[in-house]
């Protein structure tokens, strides 16, 4: 796709804007350290969107696509919260969808990659620079991937103790459930062809790292120490023990959302029939062999390492997103057994995943056991294959 002289043009305006938020500077440093000419390439590409100003045409007033996200996720919180407040109420819960801790999901990333491959593959449109028109559309395509449904249950309670005494109660329960719909999902709703998913896979691959992420990557010293202070003393901590534990449940425990066991080897509870009571699954309330889920796998397999089971929602915790936070960042080329790998930082998308490194195979690839809902089992593959991209050493491995 050529470069058309208005992005061109703007290029150097886009760049200056961004470098004045907090937000930008990460693209900033791409920029310049990235030869011109990519950078044309860059911004003539579904990628532009990243890179993007606003402009509604009435003055000179422009803002970066970071903001205009930024906006809409406050718009999203207020009208969560104002659903969670109200007085009418007896109660209220709030479901997440596909979040393993309720945690309200950040879709950014996937709005603007869907809404950047939309736009650029079916008409041409460049998306360095954006209208008033624009902008509309993202907004539109925004609260289409984050859907907030709102159901109210109503139940009279009549207390019968006698045939001619009774008390009856009325109770007003809300259930508010967000649903955030991936770029994937949409792109299949889109009809979007097998040109089109490609774009949009690469897109999404690297969309982060010009994208600015929240959440913490890397643990200082003092955090390090802290959580290993937290270790039982003369604990010898032995990655081989890490794996010979994770390969002893390949294939023999079920997956199971929001199962957690900190049992010392076999649960027996692993197979039993029982009710998904967590909530945020399809299979919440359907009753399957209990087995563990993704995160509850990890934490079982170094909890039989000898871990403080009382105090190990400090050494390796409990889900993938704590799980997360008690790791530090690595080079993919430096992983070694034991560490951890991620899909997707925490709650920035639907249904994230974490596994285990075990080793590497003839041809070097990295291989993960996981529990995960495809197999419905635990498994091991390479990294490449699940699609894991955040490699992650917990702290209490690091040396």
């Amino acid at each position: 796709m050529a470069v058309d002289p208005v992005t061109i043009t703007k290029l150097a305006t886009t760049i200056e804007k961004l470098g004045t938020d907090k937000n930008g500077r990460w693209i900033i440093l791409i920029a310049v350290l990235t030869p011109l000419i990519l950078v044309l390439l860059i911004l003539s590409s579904p990628f532009a969107i990243f890179f993007s100003l606003f402009n509604d045409g009435s003055s000179n007033s422009e803002a970066s696509v970071q903001l205009i996200m930024q906006e809409l996720q406050n718009d999203l919180i207020q009208k969560i919260e104002f659903e969670q407040n109200d007085n009418r109420m007896d109660s209220i819960q709030t479901i997440v969808v596909g979040s393993e801790d309720n945690t309200l999901i950040d879709s950014s990333i996937d709005v603007l990659s869907f809404f950047s491959v939309m736009n650029t593959t079916k008409d041409g449109k460049q998306v360095v620079y954006l209208d008033n028109k624009d902008k509309k559309k993202l907004e539109d395509t925004f609260w289409e991937m984050n859907i907030v449904q709102v159901d109210i249950d109503n139940k009279t309670i009549i207390d019968s103790k006698e045939t001619t005494s009774k008390n009856t109660t009325n109770t007003c329960h809300k259930i508010i459930t967000i649903d955030n719909r991936s770029a994937s999902e949409m792109a299949v709703e889109y009809g979007f062809s097998d040109e089109q998913k490609k774009i949009l896979k690469e897109v999404m691959l690297s969309s982060d790292l010009i994208m600015p992420i929240d959440t913490k990557m890397y643990l200082s010293t003092k955090e390090i120490e802290n959580i290993k202070s937290n270790l039982p003393k003369d604990l010898n901590i032995k990655r081989k023990t890490i794996v010979e534990n994770a390969l002893s449940l390949v294939g023999k425990v079920n997956y199971f959302w929001g199962g957690k066991s900190l049992a010392s080897g076999w649960d027996d509870r692993w197979g039993t029939p029982t009710k998904v009571y967590s909530e945020g699954s399809s299979t919440t309330g359907t009753v399957r062999p209990f087995g563990l889920d993704c995160s509850g796998y990890v934490t079982w397999i170094f909890a039989n390492l000898g871990l403080d089971k009382s105090n190990i929602d400090k050494t390796i915790g409990h889900g993938a997103t704590a799980q997360w936070n008690l790791s530090t960042t690595i080079d993919k080329s430096l992983v070694i057994e034991g560490d951890l790998v991620f899909l997707a930082v925490p709650n920035t998308r639907k249904i994230n995943h974490v596994g285990i490194i075990v080793g590497f195979d003839e041809e070097g690839n990295i291989l993960v056991a996981h529990c995960n809902a495809k197999d419905n089992n635990i498994s091991v593959d390479t990294a490449d294959e699940v699609g894991f991209r955040y490699f992650k050493r917990p702290a209490i491995l690091i040396e």
